[in-house]
Order: C-alpha cells, then sequence, then structure tokens
C-alpha cells in the first residue's frame, strides 16, 4: 500500500472469514496487518474473577490511561541514532509527537463509554476529532469500507467493559529511512462482561505505531498497524462493526479466550524490531485468537 491510500482489510468488508488485516494508509507510511488474542480462566468458568486483568503483574503492565501511557519514558539514547544527532534527547522534546498519539489512542481504544450510544457518524466524528490531520482520509475510508472495528472500541449490547484497560506499552526513539522516528508498541486489555448472562473474559489490541519526527518534534506523518483478539467475528458483522466478545458458553468462545490470554496477554510487550518489520508475525492474523466466520 502507498501513502495516502485508504485503509482496507483483506477480505470480505462483512467480516466473513475477515483477515484481521487492517491498514490505516498516511501521507508517507505504509500499512500493514491485524489479528486476534487471551489468560483463563476461560468465561463460563464458575470460579472466574470478576476482573481477570486485576492480578496482572503492574510492572509489565505499566499504564491503566491516556496520561500514564503518555508519561512513560522513552527508551533509546538518541546519540545511538545519527538521524538523532542534531535534535534533543529530553523525553519533552517529542512532546508534541506524544500528545497526538495518545490523544488519538485515548479517544479509540481507552475510552468505550464515550461511545455508547453514538451513531456510526457520530462515532467517526468522535475519532476524526481526535485524530491527526495525516489519518483523516484514510480513517474516513476506513469507515466507509466496513472497518471501524480496527479504530473504536464500542461495544454492541448487552456486553460491557469493566473496569480500566491494562495497558503494556513502550516509546522508543528509532529510525525510518534515514529519519528520526518515535515509535510506540502497546497492547490493550479490558475485561468485557455480559450484562444478562453474567459472563466475564477478556479482549484486547495489539497497537504498533511508527512515526517520523520533525525537527520540533511534532509528528511529521505515522503508521499504524494493529490486531484484535478476544472477539466474535460473526458477532461483530451482526452489529455493524460494535465488538462482541468472545464470552457464549461454546468450546469456540472458550478456545478464543484461552487463546487470547496465552498468545496475546502472556507476553504483551512488543520489540521494537516488530514494530519496525512490516512482515512481523506479532501482527500476523491468527484464527485461534478470533472467532472468524466461514
Amino acid at each position: 500500500m502507498t501513502a495516502g491510500e485508504a485503509p482496507r482489510t483483506r477480505g470480505n468488508p462483512a467480516l466473513r472469514r475477515r483477515s484481521l488485516a487492517a491498514l490505516l494508509a498516511v501521507p508517507g507510511a505504509v500499512l500493514l496487518t491485524t489479528g486476534c488474542g487471551g489468560p483463563s480462566p476461560v468465561p463460563t468458568s464458575a470460579d472466574i474473577a470478576r476482573d481477570p486483568l486485576a492480578s496482572l503483574d503492574p510492572a509489565v503492565w505499566n499504564a491503566r490511561s491516556a496520561e500514564e501511557l503518555r508519561g512513560l519514558s522513552v527508551q533509546g539514547a538518541s546519540v545511538e541514532l545519527d538521524s538523532w544527532a542534531d535534535l534533543s534527547a529530553d523525553d519533552s522534546f517529542v512532546d508534541p509527537a506524544r500528545d497526538l498519539l495518545t490523544t488519538f489512542v485515548g479517544a479509540a481504544y481507552l475510552a468505550p463509554e464515550d461511545l455508547r450510544g453514538l451513531d456510526d457518524e457520530a462515532t467517526h466524528d468522535h475519532i476524526a476529532k481526535n485524530s491527526p490531520e495525516f489519518w483523516q482520509q484514510g480513517l474516513r475510508t476506513a469507515w466507509d469500507d466496513g472497518n471501524r472495528l480496527f479504530y473504536a472500541i464500542a461495544l454492541a449490547e448487552p456486553f460491557r467493559t469493566v473496569g480500566r484497560p491494562a495497558i503494556a506499552a513502550d516509546w522508543h526513539r528509532t529510525e525510518q529511512e534515514d529519519g528520526p522516528a518515535l515509535a510506540l508498541g502497546a497492547t490493550i486489555a479490558w475485561t468485557a462482561l455480559h450484562n444478562e448472562t453474567r459472563a466475564v473474559g477478556v479482549f484486547a489490541y495489539r497497537l504498533g505505531i511508527v512515526t517520523q519526527i520533525a525537527g520540533d518534534g511534532s509528528a511529521a506523518d505515522a503508521a499504524i498497524r494493529l490486531t484484535i483478539h478476544g472477539l466474535d467475528g460473526c458477532g461483530i458483522a451482526e452489529h455493524e462493526g460494535l465488538l462482541v466478545p468472545a464470552l457464549a458458553d461454546d468450546d469456540q468462545h472458550r478456545e478464543v479466550q484461552k487463546a487470547t490470554q496465552e498468545k496475546v496477554l502472556a507476553s504483551p510487550h512488543i520489540p521494537l524490531e516488530d514494530l519496525l518489520d512490516e512482515e512481523s508475525s506479532l501482527f500476523a492474523e491468527d484464527d485461534l485468537t478470533y472467532l472468524t466466520c466461514d
């Protein structure tokens, strides 16, 4: 995909056998894929904790809000990167870029209750208002193509999120095409509740953003890749892009939950090399952690 093209996913826009590949094209960037993922116990287990994320190690899951995500330190010494030689080594130098990206992440993935009850177009407008200018056209195309689930966590009825999200994230100074860049890798996990059956489980988004850095520390453009886990693709199709966590009392949903915990939540941090590698398996489709439609 070339710069300026619209986001799209491989497969049927109606989510029949969705390949889970979401691409959000931006000026000067090439965009990639999505998949699915989660820990035991499974949703209908009698002894499941009311919040399966409560026991996660806070040393690994190092943020719970957009503000805490924004406040994490930036890894990587600028003196080791030629393209950063004339730029400040202080974390504050990239504040403009981090403010821009965390505003988007906060609106899209960290505040589902803000989107509850909004219609499709109002949801787009809310996300667009909190998104970088260089993503506006790609976001519009994603919406028109039926791919809003990749850029807005809004749950179908009667599902609810429980508590705050768990975030395992890292910021990295890096280089891309011989220019300075800032990378963000994050796994964002939510506890989900079926408000009628009281079944509880998890779903997660694995997120990678690499943005080129201008001389004033702002984001010149950026590419985003993400995978989605612990969800029922058929249910999402039926609800026109609203999320349906895999919480039914059946083997398929239990297997999706188990795989999400074992493959995604158990190893949430995304190495820098995977953020820079367009072929990284971490951003490949994964039918084990997401129930696709046949």
